[in-house]
């Protein structure tokens, strides 16, 4: 009788579980795995077969949300009877997405992680070098709906304008075709700025900066790196709330104002922009005075770091521009366009030291993964064996040596070699704060110096350390400015990178003259920013220099200096002008700063037949008996660099 009854609840229980298994397989996604193979019978989501004239982020979220509790109400109705069901939708499905996933795909595709990215300008994909901003892309001018893929009906003119390639210098040409598809938003955007006066008006914020950089004596709320700085200060949250506004609206106005954008100028808004604490408004990473954020941070988390000397914050000293005047740290900035490991390696045989600082830029046109890993291994060797070697190097030292992971696509005579050497400048100020937590000290840097995989030392570097210490030249910089004006053409023609990395002037017609048919498809060339500049406060000279801690900052934490290179973006060569620019444009802000023309590098201008090259002649003579100079440009070999170090850097 037992047996029975058991066997009895034993086909009960089957039976159930059966009843229970064909349900989880209707109603689930349930994968049957086996030996080599996977069965799934995962059901097929409806999908949107279609796409509206203007689809809102908002709403696609909204519409998934609805689709799924549809989805969820439907298959609890139809438990029991929705195999045929299913079918019938696959089968409806897959007709509908054969005839309509096109435009579905399309929106897809240009929502790119946006929920994962902080910042939208990076996470929408909007076309036509439109930008995103919070939820939405702002259009080039002439361009509208959701992701700016659609022309402007009242201003379709100024897409086809007619135009001829030019060169300032003779180079190699390029194909004409190779340009056509940025010419209709070059055209369209440079008639925006002519007809508003934008290269004039961008810059006019001087009441909302007041606004914006007037708290010196507070801490404002602050995200970078995932580090956040309340304000200390209850009666300025409110200030801090107008703060915000007016940095998200300064902002909006520049995107607004300088497009068309391209990925090098979207990977630029990513090392100077963030959100704020509360990631509402956008900000400018390194706007608050420097020294109020580094005191600030240095103090709040003295009493976390188990290496510094004191818990007391009243012994940490602040962290101010203005360096020490004993032999100061350094910072240095290599931008190389090619990984040469013999040159890097024997220049950083001479320059580096655990005290100093540094940023590599490899050109990210560069792809060679092999030399890049050997890169990455020579730096991390190099910091690793020096620290060992040096006593006073507390647990937890910071690196002081990085390669910049981030990279922008260089061409030369272009915007994007700017975008380099600023972008490492963030790095360079977030690399003292990294290591004045753990020392609890006062680690900034007292210049930068830039320099390419071709200059070489040509005095020893604590030499350099004895320069910068002496009094006259704790707050100078050292800023090369040629003789006489560059062409007129770096300004008033627009450029563009076209076939090969080539810059080359789109000519839409004759800069001001109404008579010409261009000019009102186009306006001005170039928006008219040679007309935003005061050519008589300065003069172009070489893009190598040697700037302070204080103008570094400044370059890239002040809406002026911000403003004024989006306002060169197609201008020819701006790296021997955007720095002279700016500090003629920063005096009023910068009243302490120094300046000399003098770059203290030797450049052998006599030797053009040789490209300039340097040689044993130059190092014979002592470089032309010249004492002044600290470094040396156009050394190509290794025979003439380690015959500098024997006769100059060996003591």
């Amino acid at each position: 009788m037992n047996k029975i009854l058991i066997l009895f609840l034993s086909v009960i229980l089957l039976s159930l579980f059966s009843i229970f298994l064909l349900n989880s397989i209707n109603n689930h996604d349930i994968v049957i795995k086996h030996p080599g193979k996977e069965i799934s019978n995962k059901k097929h989501k409806k999908k949107v077969n279609y796409r509206p004239e203007k689809v809102k982020l908002s709403d696609i979220n909204n519409n998934n949300n609805n689709n799924n509790n549809n989805n969820n109400n439907n298959n609890n109705n139809n438990n029991n009877n929705n195999n045929n069901n299913n079918n019938n939708n696959n089968n409806n499905n897959n007709n509908n997405n054969n005839n309509k996933n096109d435009n579905n795909n399309k929106v897809k595709n240009n929502l790119i992680d946006f929920k994962k990215k902080e910042i939208s300008m990076f996470g929408l994909k909007c076309e036509n070098g439109g930008i995103g901003f919070h939820n939405s892309c702002i259009c080039p001018y002439g361009f509208q709906d959701e992701f700016c893929e659609t022309r402007s009906k009242n201003i379709s003119s100024c897409f086809d304008p007619s135009y001829k390639i030019e060169y300032l210098y003779k180079l190699d040409h390029v194909d004409p075709q190779s340009c056509k598809s940025k010419i209709g938003s070059i055209c369209c955007w440079s008639k925006f700025r002519s007809d508003n006066k934008i290269s004039n008006s961008i810059l006019n914020y001087k009441d909302l900066l007041l606004k914006t950089n007037g708290n010196e004596n507070n801490t404002i709320e602050f995200n970078s790196n995932n580090d956040e700085i309340k304000a200390n200060n209850s009666s300025i949250s409110n200030n801090n709330n107008n703060i915000y506004n007016n940095h998200d609206s300064i902002i909006k106005s520049i995107l607004k104002s300088y497009g068309p954008w391209d990925d090098n100028d979207k990977l630029f808004f990513k090392y100077i922009i963030t959100n704020n604490f509360r990631k509402t408004n956008y900000i400018l990473k390194y706007f608050n005075p420097a020294s109020t954020l580094f005191n600030f941070k240095l103090n709040n988390n003295n009493n976390n770091n188990k290496n510094k000397p004191s818990t007391n914050t009243k012994e940490i000293p602040a962290l101010s521009l203005i360096p020490s005047k004993s032999r100061p740290k350094l910072a240095f900035v290599l931008l190389i366009h090619d990984i040469d490991m013999p040159a890097i390696k024997l220049l950083f045989s001479q320059i580096y030291k655990v005290k100093h600082y540094y940023v590599i830029h490899v050109d990210g046109n560069f792809k060679d993964r092999i030399k890049l890993n050997e890169l990455k291994e020579y730096v991390k060797s190099l910091k690793n064996q020096s620290y060992k070697n040096d006593i006073f190097i507390p647990s937890g030292y910071p690196n002081n040596i990085e390669i910049l992971q981030e990279r922008f696509e260089n061409s030369w005579g272009s915007i994007s070699l700017v975008y380099s050497e600023l972008a490492s400048y963030t790095r360079l100020v977030d690399m003292v704060l990294e290591r004045s937590k753990v020392t609890g000290i006062d680690e900034k840097w007292s210049h930068v110096i830039n320099l390419s995989i071709n200059d070489f030392p040509i005095k020893p570097i604590y030499k350099l350390e004895q320069f910068f210490s002496e009094k006259s030249n704790l707050q100078k910089n050292f800023i090369n400015e040629d003789s006489i004006l560059k062409e007129s053409e770096r300004y008033n023609k627009s450029w563009v990178e076209c076939g090969n990395r080539q810059m080359v002037s789109i000519n839409f017609g004759g800069v001001g003259s109404t008579g010409d048919e261009n000019y009102y498809l186009c306006g001005l060339d170039n928006g008219g920013v040679e007309k935003t500049i005061d050519r008589n406060n300065y003069k172009e000279g070489s893009q190598w220099h040697f700037i302070t801690f204080k103008f570094a900052h400044y370059l890239i934490s002040d809406f002026k200096s911000i403003s004024r290179l989006f306002s060169m973006k197609f201008s020819y060569i701006p790296d021997e002008s955007f720095f002279q620019i700016a500090k003629s444009e920063s005096k009023d802000k910068l009243k302490d700063q120094d300046w000399d023309i003098d770059n203290y590098r030797f450049i052998p201008w006599y030797n053009s037949d040789k490209a300039l090259m340097v040689g044993m002649d130059e190092i014979k003579s002592n470089f032309n008996n010249t004492s002044r100079y600290f470094f040396t440009r156009k050394v190509y070999t290794s025979d003439i660099k380690n015959a500098i170090i024997e006769k100059y850097l060996k003591e």
